[in-house]
Formats: structure tokens, sequence, C-alpha cells
């Protein structure tokens, strides 16, 4: 069955490339793509199926902590995560009622394992720090206490590329999410550009070169 669901999330990332690309000033905001993907996952038949939409969540936590600077450590959180089915139904509803949740956040995560989880970034400007904004979403995916078993970053990049220094800033970005790629092999990357003119003809996934 896990194989079932990791499926049904390829075939909603594809939908919502192909909603993008048809029509990418629809999107305004991270949140917007969000919703899109939450609709199209739902959509799925393996989540048409009795309580398996409540797989589906959103601003789920991390297993580990983050501390920067001199802020206290706090969790860091995937914008949508898939959860894992069995260790999800092992809990009665009167169980998970009776957890609060607010303080028990680390008792609940080792019991409820994800299965996979997403990052979204969206590129509306030539941002001078896109490095330290992939790496920051790319650690939370496959930090190993996490135990993130599918992760996925997805890089939706909305530019007015008929200017060549967004061109340009597109293929820097890629050649860095590239980069990334090459020593997390379980990490799935996609950057996608809003005009499919100028996309690779291979694919929008991220493959390392042999």
């Amino acid at each position: 069955m896990e194989e079932q669901f990791i499926e049904a999330v390829s075939k909603a990332i594809g939908q919502l490339v192909l909603d993008f690309q048809r029509k990418p000033t629809r999107y305004w905001s991270e949140r917007d793509i969000h919703w899109c993907l939450f609709h199209h996952l739902k959509e799925q038949d393996i989540f048409q199926r009795t309580y398996k939409t409540e797989l589906i969540r959103a601003e789920f936590p991390t297993c580990r902590t983050y501390k920067e600077g001199d802020v206290r450590s706090a969790r860091g959180h995937y914008d949508l995560v898939v959860l894992e089915p069995k260790s999800f139904t092992s809990f009665t509803t009167k169980a998970l009622q009776e957890m609060e949740l607010r303080y028990t956040w680390g008792k609940y995560l080792e019991l409820v394992k994800v299965l996979g989880a997403v990052e979204v970034k969206m590129w509306w400007s030539r941002r001078s720090d896109f490095q330290r904004r992939v790496e920051w979403d790319i650690e939370k995916l496959t930090d190993s206490e996490n135990a993130v078993k599918y992760p996925y970053f997805l890089n939706f990049v909305q530019l007015d590329f008929s200017r060549p220094q967004m061109k340009d800033y597109y293929h820097k970005l890629r050649k860095h999410l590239i980069e990334q790629a090459k020593c997390r092999p379980k990490l799935k990357i996609l950057c996608v550009p809003s005009d499919v003119e100028i996309q690779p003809p291979s694919d929008n996934w991220i493959s390392v070169p042999k």
C-alpha cells in the first residue's frame, strides 16, 4: 500500500506542474501552491477511501528541534506531509483525543511516522539569499533524525523570462539544486519555470549527471 500512496503523490505533483505552467499568474504565494497540491492529492483514488485524507497534514513538525543563534530550540515544519498509514491507524480516536498535542509533540512524533514530506519554494525575484533558503528546506527533509522516507523539494520559478538576467537566475538556481542532489540520492528535487519554453528537454525533475 505504501507504493500506492507515493504513486498518488507523484501524480498530484505532475498535475500541479501542468496547472502552474498553464497559468502561472494564478499563483500569488506559496500557500496557493500548497492548496493546489492538496486538492490534487485528495482527488487521487487512494485518498478517496475512508479516513485516508486524514493522512495529509499541513505545517507538520519535524522530529528534530533546531536552534539559530540565541533563539531557543524549536521544531521546523514541513509544508505538507503524508503520514505513514500503519502508524497513524494504530491510534484509536479516543487515544488521539486524549493527547494534548501542543504539549506532547515529542511523544506523538515517536509514534506517528512521516511517509512523504514536501517543501515548496516560489521564486518571484532574484533573491541573493537563495542558497540559504534552499539548504534550510533540504536540511529538514534529509536530516536522518527526522526519518522522512520520501522527501520532495518543489521549486516553482515565476519570473519574467524575456529578461536575460532572469533566465540566468533560473539556471543558477537549477545548478545549485543539482549540486545539492549529488549527495542526497533519496531527495526528489523539482525546478519548474513558469515558461515551458525554457525548461530542459528531459524533465523538470533534477537528475544528477552520471
